[in-house]
């Protein structure tokens, strides 16, 4: 089922993937990579996130990191 665009009124029925950088506050505190999803016709943000990728590529790099520590 298609929803649509608050901006355009478009049925959206696929988004457009960007990634960014997730901040915390304060400016110390650590970034995570993420994406944001845009309407497919007037790339209106339509919501962000965690990048599901990078959080699972993130947690194989450090158990592998541990696993050659013993």
């Amino acid at each position: 089922m298609a929803g649509t665009c608050p901006k355009c009124d478009s049925s959206v029925t696929h988004l457009v993937l960007e990634t960014l950088l997730i901040k915390g506050r304060p400016r110390d505190a650590p970034s995570y990579n993420g994406v944001s999803f845009l309407c497919p016709s007037c790339d209106c943000v339509l919501g962000a996130g965690f990048d599901p990728l990078a959080v699972k590529n993130d947690i194989v790099e450090e158990m592998m990191e541990r696993l050659r520590k013993g």
